[in-house]
């Protein structure tokens, strides 16, 4: 044929293997951070690629070459770099290359064995090995593509598929009877192997067909399994497991066991799904753990049958091996992480249904503790651009904090931590309707700004973002009602449909009651990512390990572990220098090696080696570190080892694997500390500081896309936004369900007949036309137009029957049938349309993936959580990481350690303890210790199932190292493990050099009571735990003793308790006791005198400081504190209790953890009686009782006075025998300034915190001039220098030895001088000293009356003053320059000097007009105590001054936008848009429309409706900005508010007696009205407006005016107390003007009614005023006139504006530009005066009523000019 013939000549030449995956020439694996365009690579690329895609035929008469065309391909795709690579792939996953790949296999179907060869080696290899090239593979951009080629290839029925790999088989037998090489069999085996596994991956259809089978092991038989590469045979074996399994299917459900001769009595185990004997369980029991639903359904909650929960022993399960291994881990776990909340939900259904029930009344032990949020109320769907589908509600406020004020309020939200983003939440009906969301953050996604966007898109956007925000819900803004956003777990249209039916409680006519439950213990993302990756596992089954971890049948005996696959090649072997002081030595799998060797150069101890030979040398080894024995050192060692062999193994990347992200966190930061490079850490929740740079997400981002991503990811973007605009629109249709609107277009579509009864220009019904005369409210007009009826037909027969014929209950049936169908339509298509989000979203981040796989491809470790692995398995997969380390094993689930292993994974190193901690389950009953859960042991991690495997399963035990020799304990305490779990426990000969514990007699003790714990606390949240009061009283006075030998630093003393209860009792009483504690860099300086024994140490700095207990201390439970340390161990053993119960601490694992933390010392406190109900206790007990450290009697020691000993048995002991940490003997050092201490017996830390409180006597100054230095050095040998302190200090001196410190300690009381200072003020420098100071500063002058020098100046009469720019200046001269009798009366004390004897009170705002400055260089004079009261008055003047101006600067502007705004609603202007606006609202007023609550939630309504519309955009725009303004001119936030309430609180703390009086005449309060008139103004104008339009909406509007009349009420008797006529006026006619508003929309205010004579009233009121004050009041009347017009004809009254208004505010503009026009009236409130600037007329001060102005250019009384704002603002403009 014609394409064997092309084949045949193209194959006539010297055919040349294809480089293969591993030869020289490839690209480096590791992607390049920065895309380097083809060219760079390869100069001929793009003409290369060309030319390869002419290869394919254009027509059906060109013969494709098919040799060339594949061979090309892999040549150009190993010559590329990935963006060349991805656009080959895509190419041959597009149709033309489909196509040849077709042709190939047709060829490959009709050629001769003569061709065979030659087309296997030219076409069928450089195929596979572009299909399996390492860059390809992993590539999650082209794993679509790549599927689209491989699921061609295996064709309809997989016959292409069989058709390749049978020819590839028997091409592979070819080459074994041609004699080939086995180097270049196994090259050509490979790829084809790789191919075969990716299809059989990925069409399960290839487990059924048994071809398959047998192509497998003709191609195993093509090379001997010893001379086959390890990477080849594991496929091999992978793929022959696959597809085994179909052959197994048929008899996989009904295998029964084998009799074994013996008898046998088995249990019934009711299976799941349809194997079950009674049938399925429920609608989510299944078989196949893949059909199961992470979270419970309605039907599970509500079943009353017990879950199918598979045993250990797996005689009874549904299934066998590995899948066995998957579904009973998945189904174990899945158990303990919604049991619990399943039961929850379920009480609260129950209690819904039956209102005699209790709120939170527990119906299980399991029973997950909830928070129940009463009478939730659906209030609206919103879609975020990167959040989704959202869902507001609200429901009650808790009772005890509705009458708390929003602060109080929002306070208590956030300090109980509930309804935090992320929680997971269940919406709950009594009707049975249950809904599983997350709380998510409600602050809108900020718009994205694009290049070349639109100005009017872009505000559009910006608008949304603003309205989102203005309507975001809270917690604490109601006080009866709280909002949250939640976002549907698993979205679907029947949950869609239900709640859109039932927004806002009132559709529908729906009575359901719903509450909101919240599981606070319950974090969705810590189990579902783990069980959605067990489900991929079972449908993949690509576990590594298999044999070991799920063998198909037990064993007898050791395992034998066969090494790692990687390690497996010829000639590989590890190179251990790094481990073995540099020096190399190889470690070969299958060469014996010389161990003495090893040890002789390294620093690992011997059983460290034998750890560290046992991992390299096995596929899966495990590691036993008992406490102390460094597993974390061992694991370091092996990692850097594996490091080392990183390019010979190809090992990748190295998974470090770590439970908790502290322990994470630990090992990283030791690796980084060894100097290992390319470290990567995966997830946020690190606290390191060394780690902070190495997260993948900072980084990840540099790694830029190809071209070709980058132009996919921007259509990606384009197709979301589509997606999102199309669920937008749903979204409001589904929160107009049940509006005109929303019928009228559900009706037009599905019943166009009834759309043209209800809503047509009229129906025609026998021969008489329908006319309807009010169009407003026609669903309820209908509703309510049926005649009186008692027929009832069914909904069939409605639909066919006129509209008007129909019953009221039938009209309200069809209603509602409407409603219901209407919202299952839009439901389904939003279901469509979150489809198409959803997979576009998936899409998407296949891009960011990728980023973070190039990333981590160049990491040599990468750091990640068990959970962090689940969440982030899709990256890691592609990741091919041959190595995963795992640390605290013995601690992790099995499900987790499972999902870590990738199938990449050729070699898995488990380092862990089983004899400590178990992992965590918060289901007892499926614990291993419970005899109900012993045969479930969901709590046995995968380290210890195969160190000690479970008596039934047969399985033999895995090989394990264990490490020996600890370095963490005092041997006595060692001694407590080693003699009771690790019999050959060696102590390292560092442990006995520890020094004994400070103040204590003995390092190890057991304070034995009998003081029994505490009751339940129902009031507790964890109401099971338990507390003793006693021993926290107890441990509290120990822990305390122990801080204050001022030797322990915060990290050294740990106190420890198993119960959280007591944990938080523990907390709350250490966090009331204060105490003195060393500061780290004071431990620090301690280190380094340990070594000069015997040496007093010196004085350390005074950097001691005072904080709790609470904070000096580390305070945790048993469960939390492992892997870590301290020197001190305090323990609280918490039980005593009559009937023995030792409840957490029973279990041997806890025990072990609780008594291998301390290193120096460890106290226990507890009922050894009830301890010894356990047997390791009683061994315990008696190990201590024999060694004498057991007893009622806790020795104390004083470490100053040693041979005193001291026994305490109560909290109070410590007070009355060691009151401060020592002894009761009175402290027999001298304090620092010479005086007695006053202290018992203390340490030198407390000692040194002592304050004297005697008086000081002025001392003469010795000065260490040249004279004295003689003197001094003979009494100071070693002494290098001399500084001397100022300010009654010590005079310091730093000493070198022992002997100088001590000769410096006994002549430091005599070092003393005068302070230069006066008293009160800080002291200055020791440059400052008269004696012995700066030669500059004693020679400048100080005293500018007489002209005297520093140095001449007597201090003794009179000191000097330093202020801060560091000139010295006597007081006497600074008293007179600061004018300080102005401001305070002097007088003379009994020794004749003058001093200050009280202060005048004549500092009036505005009083200080000059900031006072230093005379000799005019620097502020702010930080002398002495003139402070002159510098802050100026200080607030000054701040008051420049509050004045800007209040006045941004009022101006906003009174003017507000004209403007109204201008735009002026009839010649708005016409256009009203009747644009009538159409919306027509669609979507929901009829009638209430406008009720406050004038907020009534003006964000109006804002819901109108948003559309640039008018009321704006109006809303300025409310904002005038909302904004009046919270920044409120009295509270002006600076005389904020220093009076700065002073109260200061009393308040200090407990200063007496009292601050001032004035509130010195606040600015008239901005402030005058915004609150500018806010009434802008809301009646939105809603005169609003109303005027909508009644051309025919749609009745209820609205509350009251809570907009409330205000004026308000601003009305505000303005009477600060005489503001006009403001007063303002308010009147605004009381009224809304009246006129009700009286337009309602007939509720009919003539005569009380609110209309109140209207009245007002505006008679107001006509007086402006009668009174006409000058304030200019052009008020005609307003009065207007509404008074209004008010009689009931019209709408929309224009408030009038010209002497608006010249008003033209002149407070013009007021800030003048020049020479400010004064100050009496009180101080500054005022300006117009043209000439000078007064001509008598006014009020617009603040306070005092007479302001004058005449004939004369001020009146009081009133004075204000130069200083003149000065500084008289150039302002505005």
């Amino acid at each position: 044929m014609a394409i064997a013939s092309s084949v045949a000549n193209a194959s006539t030449a010297t055919i040349q293997r294809p480089p293969s995956a591993t030869d020289s020439n490839q690209p480096s694996l590791r992607t390049r951070k920065t895309r380097v365009p083809p060219s760079d690579v390869d100069p001929d690329y793009e003409a290369r690629f060309r030319k390869w895609i002419f290869l394919i035929p254009r027509n059906n008469r060109q013969v494709p070459d098919v040799t060339l065309f594949f061979k090309t391909g892999y040549q150009l795709l190993a010559a590329s770099d990935a963006s060349g690579q991805q656009r080959l792939i895509k190419k041959l996953a597009a149709e033309e290359g489909l196509n040849m790949i077709k042709t190939l296999v047709e060829a490959v179907d009709d050629e001769h064995d003569d061709l065979c060869h030659s087309i296997f080696e030219g076409a069928v290899v450089p195929l596979f090995q572009i299909l399996t090239h390492p860059n390809i593979a992993s590539s999650l951009v082209l794993e679509h593509p790549l599927d689209t080629i491989y699921n061609f290839l295996y064709g309809p029925g997989g016959r292409r598929g069989v058709l390749i790999f049978r020819f590839t088989s028997k091409a592979l037998l070819h080459a074994v009877v041609a004699g080939d090489s086995d180097t270049n069999r196994n090259s050509l085996l490979g790829p084809c192997v790789a191919a075969l596994e990716r299809l059989v991956d990925l069409n399960q259809g290839a487990q059924l067909q048994q071809e398959f089978l047998s192509i497998v092991e003709s191609v195993s038989a093509c090379v001997e399994p010893s001379d086959m590469s390890p990477e080849s045979r594991r496929r091999l074996d992978k793929i022959r497991l696959r597809v085994g399994l179909g052959s197994l299917m048929p008899s996989a459900v009904k295998a029964k066991p084998v009799a074994t001769g013996k008898a046998t009595f088995t249990l019934s185990n009711d299976l799941p799904g349809e194997l079950s004997s009674n049938g399925p369980r429920h609608d989510n029991d299944h078989e196949d753990i893949d059909d199961i639903q992470i979270l419970p359904t309605a039907q599970e909650i509500n079943s009353t049958r017990l879950e199918y929960l598979p045993l250990n022993n797996a005689k009874n399960s549904h299934l066998a091996g590995l899948p066995a291994l998957l579904d009973r881990r998945f189904r174990l776990l899945r158990e303990d992480a919604i049991g619990g909340l399943r039961d929850a939900v379920r009480r609260e259904t129950s209690r819904l249904t039956n209102a005699s029930l209790p709120t939170g009344q527990s119906g299980s032990s399991n029973a997950e503790r909830t928070h129940v949020h009463e009478n939730l109320r659906l209030q609206r769907w919103e879609v975020d651009r990167r959040k989704g589908i959202q869902l507001v509600v609200d429901f009650e406020q808790p009772r005890h904090i509705t009458q708390s004020g929003e602060l109080a309020r929002k306070e208590w939200w956030e300090s109980s931590r509930r309804l935090q983003p992320t929680s997971l939440v269940c919406i709950i009906t009594s009707s049975g309707q249950i809904i599983f969301c997350l709380v998510c953050d409600p602050e809108p996604t900020a718009p994205i700004k694009r290049r070349q966007q639109p100005r009017d898109e872009e505000a559009a956007a910006e608008a949304e973002y603003q309205r989102r925000k203005m309507e975001m819900p809270t917690l604490h803004k109601q006080s009866h009602r709280a909002a949250v956003m939640l976002t549907i777990v698993e979205t679907n249209c029947e949950h869609v449909a239900w709640i859109s039916r039932h927004l806002m409680s009132g559709r529908s006519g729906s009575n359901a009651k719903m509450s909101l439950v919240e599981f606070p213990g319950v974090l969705l993302p810590s189990f579902e990512p783990t069980l959605k990756a067990l489900q991929s596992m079972s449908r993949s089954l690509d576990l590594p390990f298999t044999d070991y971890l799920a063998p198909e049948a037990p064993g007898s005996g050791t395992l034998d572990v066969a090494p790692p696959l990687y390690a497996q090649k010829q000639r590989f072997a590890f190179n251990l220098s790094p481990i073995a002081n540099g020096k190399t030595l190889e470690l070969s799998p299958t060469k014996p090696f010389d161990p003495a060797l090893f040890r002789d150069n390294t620093t690992l101890d011997e059983a460290q080696q034998s750890a560290v030979l046992h991992a390299l040398t096995n596929t899966l080894a495990l590691i036993q570190g008992p406490p102390g024995t460094g597993k974390s050192y061992t694991g370091v060692s092996i990692i850097k080892t594996l490091l080392h062999n990183r390019e010979p193994g190809d090992i990748g990347p190295i998974i470090c694997v770590c439970y908790t992200n502290h322990a994470l966190d630990q090992l990283l930061e030791h690796l980084v500390k060894d100097g290992i490079k390319q470290v990567v850490r995966i997830g946020s929740r690190s606290k390191s500081e060394l780690l902070k740079d190495i997260n993948l997400r900072d980084f990840a981002q540099e790694i830029q896309l190809t071209r070709d991503e980058g132009q996919e990811k921007y259509q990606l973007y384009q197709q979301l936004n589509s997606a999102i605009d199309e669920i937008e629109g749903l979204l409001n249709a589904l929160n107009a369900l049940g509006s005109e609107g929303s019928l009228k277009a559900y009706l037009t579509t599905s019943w166009p007949r009834h759309y043209e009864q209800l809503f047509g220009a009229g129906a025609v019904e026998d021969g008489f036309t329908l006319v309807r005369h009010n169009n407003k409210d026609l669903i309820g007009n209908w509703l309510r137009g049926a005649e009186p009826s008692n027929r009832d037909l069914p909904e069939s027969a409605l639909h066919q029957m006129s509209l008007e014929k129909m019953s009221a209950s039938e009209r309200q049936r069809l209603l509602s049938r409407w409603i219901k169908d209407h919202a299952k339509q839009l439901a389904l298509e939003l279901d469509s349309a979150w489809e198409s989000y959803t997979e576009t979203r998936n899409e998407l981040d296949k891009y960011y993936q990728e980023q973070q796989r190039r990333a981590l491809s160049e990491a040599y470790i990468v750091g990640v959580t068990t959970s962090g692995l689940a969440k982030n398995l899709e990256v890691l997969r592609h990741l091919r990481s041959k190595v995963m380390v795992c640390e605290e094993a013995g601690e992790v689930m099995e499900a987790h350690t499972l999902t870590a292993l990738l199938p990449s994974i050729e070699h898995a190193i488990l380092i862990g303890d089983h004899q400590q901690l178990r992992p965590q389950v918060k289901n007892y009953d499926l614990c291993h210790d419970n005899p109900r859960g012993k045969h479930l042991a969901l709590d046995i991690s995968l380290f210890e199932r195969l160190v000690e495997p479970a008596p039934g399963t047969k399985l033999p035990p895995m090989p394990f190292s264990r490490l020996k020799t600890q370095r963490r304990m005092h041997p006595s305490i060692a001694e407590l493990i080693r003699r009771t779990l690790y019999v050959d426990l060696e102590d390292h000969a560092t442990v006995s050099d520890y020094p004994a514990v400070l103040g204590m007699k003995d390092r190890l003790f057991w304070l034995n009571h009998d003081n029994r714990e505490d009751g339940a606390d129902p009031t507790q949240a964890q109401s099971d735990s338990k507390s003793n009061s006693f021993e926290f009283s107890m441990v509290s006075a120990l822990a305390s003793h122990l801080v204050r030998q001022g030797t322990y630093a915060a990290e050294d003393i740990a106190i420890l308790t198993p119960y959280v209860r007591q944990l938080q009792n523990l907390r709350r009483s250490l966090s009331g006791m204060f105490e003195v504690v060393m500061n780290d860099r004071d431990t620090d300086a301690l280190e380094e005198q340990e070594p000069l024994k015997g040496a007093r140490p010196a004085p350390l700095p005074s950097s001691n400081r005072k904080t709790t207990l609470a904070n000096a201390l580390r305070i945790a439970t048993v469960d939390n504190f492992q892997g870590e340390e301290a020197k001190i161990i305090i323990l609280s053993f918490v039980r005593c209790n009559a009937e023995g119960k030792c409840g957490f601490l029973r279990t041997s694992n806890r025990i072990n953890v609780a008594l291998s933390r301390a290193r120096h010392g460890m106290y226990v406190i507890g009922d050894a009686q009830t301890a010894s109900s356990v047997p390791m206790w009683a061994k315990i007990v008696g190990i201590l009782d024999s060694q004498g450290n057991i007893g009622d009697r806790l020795t104390l020691c004083c470490p100053r006075h040693p041979n005193d000993l001291i026994e305490v048995t109560t909290p109070d002991h410590f007070a009355v025998f060691s009151p401060e940490g020592g002894c009761n003997k009175r402290c027999t050092s001298r304090l620092q300034c010479g005086h007695a201490c006053p202290n018992k017996c203390h340490s030198e830390t407390l000692h040194e915190a002592v304050h004297c409180l005697e008086r000081m006597a002025n001392v003469p100054h010795l000065a260490v001039g040249p004279s004295q230095h003689a003197t001094t050095a003979a009494k100071l040998p070693a002494m290098a220098r001399n500084p001397v302190l100022c300010a009654a200090n010590l005079a310091k001196s730093s000493a070198f030895t022992p002997v100088a410190i001590d000769a410096a300690m006994s002549l430091v009381y005599l070092v003393r001088r005068s302070c230069p200072s006066a008293c009160g003020e800080t002291c200055p420098e020791a440059k400052c000293c008269q004696t012995c100071g700066d030669e500059a500063i004693k020679s400048s002058m100080v005293d500018y009356y007489e002209a005297l020098t520093y140095e001449d100046i007597d201090l003794d009469e009179g000191p000097c003053m330093f202020p801060s720019c560091g000139h010295v200046i006597t007081r006497a001269n600074l008293d007179q320059h600061m004018e300080m009798r102005e401001y305070y009366q002097f007088g003379f004390d009994g020794v004749g000097r003058e001093v200050i004897t009280a202060a005048k009170f004549t500092s009036a705002p505005m009083s200080v007009t000059v900031q006072k400055t230093c005379p000799a260089c005019r620097a502020p004079i702010r930080n002398i105590n002495r003139y402070s009261r002159i510098a802050r008055r100026a200080w607030i003047d000054e701040a008051t001054k420049k509050f004045i101006v800007w209040a006045n600067s941004n009022f101006v502007p906003m009174a003017a936008r507000m004209a403007e705004v109204e201008a735009q609603f002026q009839p010649n202007v708005a016409s256009a848009g009203d009747q644009e606006l009538q159409k919306r609202l027509k669609v979507h007023i929901v009829a009638p429309l209430s406008l009720e609550g406050s004038s907020e939630s009534q003006i964000r309504k109006i804002y819901n409706l109108t948003k559309s519309d640039t008018r009321y955009k704006d109006a809303f725009r300025l409310r904002t900005r005038i909302n904004d303004f009046l919270s920044r001119v409120n009295e509270s936030e002006q600076p005389f508010s904020r220093i009076y309430d700065l002073v109260q609180d200061a009393k308040r703390h200090r407990g200063v007696e007496g009292t601050m009086t001032w004035t509130p005449d010195v606040l600015q309060t008239r901005n402030r009205m005058l915004a609150t008139v500018l806010l009434i103004r802008c809301e009646y104008t939105i809603i005169a407006n609003f109303l005027k339009m909508s009644k051309g909406t025919a749609t009745q509007i209820n609205i509350d005016f009251k809570n907009h009349q409330n205000p004026c009420e308000s601003l009305i008797e505000d303005a009477k107390v600060r005489n503001q006529p006009a403001i007063e006026v303002e308010g009147h006619l605004f009381w009224a003007r809304f009246l006129c508003l009700e009286r337009g929309v309602s007939d509720a205010v009919p003539d005569g009614s009380s609110a209309l004579l109140t209207a009245r009233e007002h505006l008679q009121t107001a006509r007086e005023i402006c009668t009174e004050h006409q000058g304030q009041t200019a052009g008020m009347r005609s307003e009065i006139e207007d509404v008074e017009k209004a008010l009689r004809d009931s019209t709408f009254y929309t224009s408030v504006t009038n010209e002497e208004k608006a010249a008003i505010y033209a002149a407070m503009a013009s007021d800030f530009r003048g020049t020479g026009h400010w004064y100050y009236c009496a009180n101080g409130h500054p005022f300006t005066v117009g043209e000439c600037g000078m007064p001509m007329q008598t006014s009020r001060c617009p603040q306070c009523g005092a007479t302001v102005g004058g005449e004939r250019h004369t001020a009146v009384e009081g009133v004075r000019r204000a130069t200083d704002m003149d000065e500084q603002f008289g150039r302002l403009l505005i």
